[in-house]
């Protein structure tokens, strides 16, 4: 039940609970990953989570505090895909992921991942390859990351789900 209290993933816990996504794919693991699970535990609908981490050291840290993750966090290298303009990408199999339903991006972190000129990179390009992928866009939602959110806004890219700000 604390994935509900989990308030800034709110929207999109609200769109798994009225979609049931057959398979959520997230980029970048973490506090968030465990309340996917969670949430896909409680709602028991036969959802699937994969999350890409490209850090051994941060999913072996994971998977020692909650073991039952093990499976679902995968390892995936980061390539950039334009150093220049800080693209990267994490590498895996789409053809894995072909029945996902949404994709979250929360991950790389940008600051491991330098441009040319020693900048953070600012945008993870996983979602327009999917969206390529599959021939059709797929619902998704961006964990902060402006320069993401406005690189799939400038495409054009339907089906975002905004994060949820709290006001404290």
């Amino acid at each position: 039940m604390h994935w509900r209290k989990f308030d800034k993933y709110k929207n999109a816990f609200n769109f798994i609970e009225e979609n049931k996504p057959a398979l959520i794919v997230e980029y970048g693991s973490g506090g968030s990953t465990l309340h996917l699970y969670n949430c896909l535990k409680e709602l028991n609908y036969g959802g699937r989570l994969i999350t890409y981490e490209d850090s051994e050291q941060y999913r072996n840290i994971m998977v020692d505090e909650f073991p039952y993750l093990a499976d679902i966090i995968k390892i995936a290298p980061i390539e950039f895909v334009d150093r220049a303009k800080g693209k990267v990408k994490y590498v895996h199999d789409y053809e894995e992921i072909k029945d996902v339903g949404l994709v979250i991006i929360d991950g790389p972190d940008y600051r491991v991942h330098r441009t040319n000129k020693g900048y953070p990179s600012n945008l993870t390009t996983n979602l327009e390859d999917i969206n390529n992928y599959l021939n059709k866009h797929v619902p998704y939602f961006i964990d902060g990351r402006s320069g993401c959110i406005n690189y799939y806004n400038n495409l054009n890219y339907s089906n975002f789900i905004e994060q949820h700000w709290p006001v404290n």
